[in-house]
């Protein structure tokens, strides 16, 4: 039969489709929402490894403790003095030393707080103020051994060997066993010529630590055996 003129030709595609080639709806649905799903999750897991968690450090746990410590009780030393040491440890020294006044408001002779007060002050290179508080904890404690590394180290950078002496040798006597101290002692006495003194203290270095490299050069360069 011939078409009317005029009209459309239409064809059937079911003919061209066989029935078991073509997908159900349902499972058609059931695919598309899966592979939105798994889109997601990737999204998600992108975000994920793009944005680290953030983990506190242990100074960092510390602050957030002693600040706790001290907002309860506003007056204990202890808990005042520790906020300082995890401040300086944080390298918040302005914040540290606040704390450490604090203290020192409370207890002027706290060799703690007067001794870090000093290492903060030469942290932060203001080393005349760092000079006179070490000397200070050593008027409270003259046998602080801290302090007294400190400025004996302070005085030999500076080449001021008379000053070393004076600062370490009391505290030497009241306590030979830091090496550390009968090493700058020695090399100190080896800077001004008294050789005899500076083999003594070369030794003291190496009766308490065997291991000590330094002290055992010095009494090389002086020609001497252990």
């Amino acid at each position: 039969m011939v078409a009317p003129s005029g009209a459309a030709e239409v064809h059937s595609t079911d003919a061209a489709v066989p029935p078991e080639n073509l997908i159900p709806g349902w499972l058609a649905l059931l695919v598309l929402i899966l592979l939105l799903a798994v889109a997601a999750l990737g999204g998600y897991l992108i975000r994920g490894a793009l944005v680290e968690p953030t983990v506190s450090t242990p100074t960092e746990l510390a602050v957030d403790q002693y600040e706790e410590e001290v907002e309860k009780d506003p007056n204990d030393p202890e808990s005042m003095l520790a906020l300082g040491y995890a401040y300086q440890q944080e390298g918040r020294y302005e914040e540290a030393l606040e704390m450490y006044e604090s203290v020192l408001a409370l207890d002027a002779t706290n060799t703690g707080a007067l001794y870090n007060k000093g290492m903060v002050f030469m942290a932060l290179d203001r080393t005349k103020e760092a000079e006179v508080v070490l000397w200070d904890v050593l008027e409270v404690a003259p046998d602080h051994a801290l302090a007294a590394k400190a400025l004996g180290e302070y005085y030999v950078g500076k080449q001021q060997y008379k000053s070393a002496l004076m600062t370490l040798e009391p505290v030497i006597e009241l306590r030979p066993q830091y090496a550390d101290l009968q090493y700058l002692a020695g090399y100190s006495c080896e800077q001004l010529g008294i050789n005899d003194v500076a083999i003594r203290y070369y030794r003291g270095a190496l009766t308490y630590n065997p291991d000590y490299t330094e002290a055992r050069d010095g009494l090389a360069r002086l020609g001497v055996a252990e």
